[in-house]
């Protein structure tokens, strides 16, 4: 695991990184401390990470410029920071989770237990998605997507529209931080579930997804009684 601290106070940069060392051990493969948003920019452009933990006012700077950056990448980010007025826009635009300054160990240990596997919650879950074309970022609303279809390492988000926009983000990772209405139908596929209109019963070992725009979805075989259980059938 690939982590970046940002964090412009030294003696709580060196208190972050010990208790990663402590609650992650071996699992990490590389740490780096950096205490610029211009260094990070730089270090983000020439390292890949798997897991940013960000403090949102570096000497002056906003945070958020490397946030709604990090958006648009394949890793996560973790907010900590004294800001907690700003948790609600943090969770917007796309953080995994928000820990308030003096943060306890075990709150950074929840932290890492959700990017290992917990699913997003409403309310704290993102509204809007940033990607990159060339050197321009462009935002997607999530509320204008209707599923999220995996291409290889990155996801492209089918918007109503008709239109497909390419993210980093892969489906696992953009699981953990959508709103719990988006329903994992596939492998292949997370649905808006207010955008079903129908599914077929299982036959042959699968069964269809049929969308209020017409599109006909995969549902597999171990999805099928779940999506019955939410759906209320």
């Amino acid at each position: 695991m690939r982590l970046l601290i940002v964090e412009d106070e030294y003696s709580i940069a060196r208190d972050i990184e010990y208790h990663c060392r402590q609650i992650l051990g071996d699992r990490i493969a590389s740490l780096r401390n950096i205490q610029t948003l211009d260094a990070a920019r730089d270090c983000l452009a020439r390292h890949s990470i798997d897991l940013l933990l960000l403090d949102l006012n570096l000497a002056g700077a906003n945070g958020f410029e490397l946030l709604k950056l990090a958006n648009s990448g394949s890793f996560h980010t973790i907010i900590i920071s004294g800001h907690v007025d700003r948790a609600l826009e943090a969770f917007e635009y796309g953080a995994l989770d928000f820990l308030p300054k003096p943060f306890e160990p075990s709150r950074l240990r929840k932290a890492f237990d959700r990017y290992f596997g917990l699913p997003g919650m409403d309310g704290q879950a993102v509204k809007y998605l940033t990607g990159r074309k060339r050197d321009q970022f462009f935002v997607v609303s999530v509320a204008d997507v209707l599923y999220f279809q995996a291409s290889y390492d990155y996801t492209e988000a089918v918007l109503k529209t008709g239109k497909r926009e390419v993210l980093e983000k892969s489906l696992r990772r953009l699981g953990q931080i959508l709103p719990s209405r988006f329903f994992r139908i596939h492998r292949s596929y997370l649905v808006d579930i207010q955008q079903i209109a129908s599914f077929t019963p299982v036959r042959h070992g699968s069964s269809r997804v049929c969308l209020k725009s017409g599109e006909i979805l995969p549902l597999s075989r171990g999805r099928h009684k779940h999506l019955r259980r939410i759906l209320g059938i």
